[in-house]
């Protein structure tokens, strides 16, 4: 008997353990899936954005575009505020008085209407009846006030003040589309510099292969001793310098990279997958843009501009307000009262009146607002030029830019050919020991400098021409524009 038992004490004592065990097993696979996901640890790559996918997620959630945003919020506050002048105010008012004051304990007496003929009582014969209106007990009183007061002229404060704030509320919707223009254009051009470096990867790639095989030729030759060992060296060090250039054009991707997310308001570390837009639809400078139709297009479109008017219309209105100080002030007035001394008894009244005010010296406080306020206002005006001549500056200098760009593109056009054309006749020279090694290394130079700097007017054309457009004011499209 004593066995069973023993059995079964066993299979009691572990089966708990054996349950918890599974139970952890179950468990634990779904509370690692459970774990929250954090998609900035992965590097998993992104689909591939196109420009306009880069430029719609700038516009999105760039912290500029974001405080351009909360500007225009703050202005439209500001609006209504402005608008709060135009209407009237209700507000109701509690007040508890207890006093011994004559005239104050007369007044609520009246307002509690517990005044009568026998006030304060019957006198005694030869008593003054009025020595209980100069030392009377102390009175309680709790007045409740519904007040309603409606600003009629302000001496023109609110009307100005509206407007000002309305053209505030335009320059800080203008500025937003600044912020925009802005991202756009530097989205872009960092949009182009990754392009144009891993273009450049490609040709650095290119480089170190080509000397690489020259370096086989080189040594081949020398230990069949028709070739010095300096040719040997003069490649080697050529191939470290082509190593260099490709090491640095690999480092330069990621800058581009991060630059790019900056742009984009996203982690500098984000990994980022091109659409890309190649240069295949570039060709010679077809139609130089005219200078005086692009500054006509600039002042017409530029939103930091027509800002710069908002914000001095909205300063010739804060003048306007300033003044107000002059005119008099009209308000009416309307309040409902219910006055009572504990609550078991009540009285009510009602008022309606009309109240004016002019000021007739202010400590010349009114006087040195609207000096204030016009010195803003010429101070905007002279900023507004400011503004107008750095932007005639951006288009001239854009529409150089292109035009620069498009003279060196037409320059460049055979070129590439011609020193690839070079470079392969001279490599077929010096395998066959026609040609020095020096002769070699500079074609191959040649050949690399002249693909980086075809590689490079290419892409300062497009470049260029998003800054046509930034200049002018246009939104920048996707891809290459003429």
């Amino acid at each position: 008997m004593r066995s069973p038992r023993r059995v079964i004490s066993v299979r009691i004592r572990f089966a708990p353990a054996r349950f918890l065990m599974i139970l952890l097993c179950a468990i634990l696979p779904l509370a690692v899936f459970a774990l929250p996901f954090d998609a900035s640890a992965q590097d998993e790559p992104t689909h591939p954005l196109s420009l306009r996918d880069c430029i719609d997620l700038s516009l999105a959630s760039s912290p500029d575009a974001l405080a351009a945003q909360e500007r225009i919020e703050q202005a439209r506050a500001a609006v209504k505020q402005a608008q709060a002048g135009f209407y009237p105010r209700l507000s109701i008012n509690e007040t508890f008085l207890r006093s011994n004051f004559a005239p104050m304990v007369f007044s609520n007496e009246l307002a509690q209407a517990q005044l009568s003929g026998s006030f304060p009582f019957p006198p005694p014969p030869g008593f003054d009846p009025f020595g209980g209106f100069n030392n009377p007990p102390p009175l309680s009183n709790w007045n409740t006030q519904l007040l309603l007061q409606w600003p009629l002229f302000q001496g023109g404060r609110t009307f100005y003040g509206n407007r000002a704030a309305v053209r505030s509320l335009s320059a800080s919707e203008l500025g937003l589309k600044t912020v925009h223009n802005d991202l756009t254009f530097a989205v872009t051009s960092a949009y182009y510099e990754i392009l144009k470096t891993e273009n450049s990867i490609k040709i650095a790639e290119e480089s170190v292969r080509q000397i690489r095989s020259q370096l086989d030729v080189a040594s081949a030759r020398f230990e069949n001793e028709v070739a010095l060992k300096s040719d040997v060296l003069r490649v080697t060090v050529r191939l470290a310098e082509s190593e260099e250039a490709l090491a640095i054009a690999r480092h330069n991707i990621e800058r581009a990279k991060s630059q790019l997310n900056l742009a984009m308001g996203q982690p500098v570390t984000r990994p980022l997958e091109l659409a890309g837009t190649t240069s295949e639809a570039l060709g010679g400078f077809v139609d130089k843009p005219s200078l005086e139709e692009s500054l006509e297009l600039a002042r017409r479109n530029r939103p930091e501009l027509e800002g710069m008017n908002k914000n001095i219309e909205a300063l010739e209105n804060s003048a306007g307000a300033a003044k107000a100080g002059y005119y008099p002030q009209i308000n009416a007035f309307a309040h409902y009262d219910i006055d009572s001394e504990d609550f078991s008894d009540s009285n009510d009244s009602w008022t309606i009146g009309i109240g004016a005010s002019l000021s007739i010296f202010d400590g010349f406080l009114t006087r040195s607002a609207v000096q204030s306020t016009r010195a803003k206002l010429r101070e905007a005006e002279a900023q507004r030029d400011k503004l107008l001549l750095q932007i005639e500056s951006e288009v001239k200098n854009a529409i150089l830019a292109k035009s620069e760009a498009a003279t060196r593109l037409d320059a460049l056009a055979q070129s590439v050919a011609e020193a690839e054309e070079t470079f392969r006749i001279v490599s077929d020279r010096y395998s066959e020991g026609l040609a020095l090694v020096t002769e070699l290394l500079d074609a191959e130079v040649a050949l690399t400098n002249v693909r980086l700097h075809r590689l490079s007017a290419e892409y300062n054309y497009m470049v260029a021409s998003a800054a046509i457009e930034r200049a002018t004011g246009g939104a920048i499209s996707e891809g290459f524009k003429q």
